[in-house]
């Protein structure tokens, strides 16, 4: 074959070298572009891959810091569950009536305990929404240690169920102090708020 190229005139020497050079040129030219296209592409795919691999790690970093805040959440909700008022054994919330008294005798009994004296009550207030029930029962009480009052707040504020205090007034007249406060009590209906969920 060598042979045959060597007898063959110049001319057509330069004529298959032109083609030759004419075929590397078209080559050259839809190749680089598709190599181009190519190169960006896995370059691409790689980028995406890194990216997907720092997120996963950081997934995995994170996941202890996630079950932790789970279970403090999970804390936070026994921990107020607690301080909740109840119903009966399948979480109906308890009625006004009910969940009042509980909240008179829970005062009155606090109050005893640390030398405070429950002089009368008013009619309980209650409110309702969404499967939560406020219970807002006013209380009047003399004492004669003003000291007392502290031990009775932070009984209050310390109680299970909680008994919040939205309103407190105390006045001195002669040698004993005589005010009055407004508790408060909340309660849930869980099958409520378990339907929610």
């Amino acid at each position: 074959m060598l042979m045959g190229i060597r007898s063959l005139t110049s001319r057509e020497k330069n004529i298959l070298r032109l083609a030759i050079v004419l075929a590397l040129v078209i080559g050259l030219a839809n190749g680089i572009p598709m190599l181009r296209n190519t190169y960006s592409e896995r370059a691409q795919a790689i980028e995406q891959l890194r990216t997907d691999i720092a997120r996963e790690q950081r997934l995995l970093e994170n996941a202890e810091l996630w079950q932790q805040r789970r279970r403090d959440i999970d804390q936070q909700l026994q921990t107020l569950d607690a301080r909740l008022f109840t119903g009966n054994a399948q979480g109906a919330m308890p009625t006004v009536p009910v969940l009042a008294a509980n909240i008179q005798r829970l005062t009155r009994q606090y109050a005893q305990e640390t030398g405070v004296t429950i002089t009368s009550t008013s009619l309980a207030e209650s409110r309702e929404t969404r499967g939560w029930l406020l219970v807002e029962q006013t209380l009047s009480f003399n004492l004669d240690n003003q000291g007392n009052t502290l031990d009775f707040l932070a009984r209050l504020d310390a109680s299970e169920p909680w008994l919040a205090v939205s309103y407190f007034t105390m006045r001195r007249n002669r040698n004993q102090y005589s005010g009055e406060i407004t508790v408060v009590g909340f309660s849930r209906d869980t099958t409520i708020a378990a339907a929610g969920d």
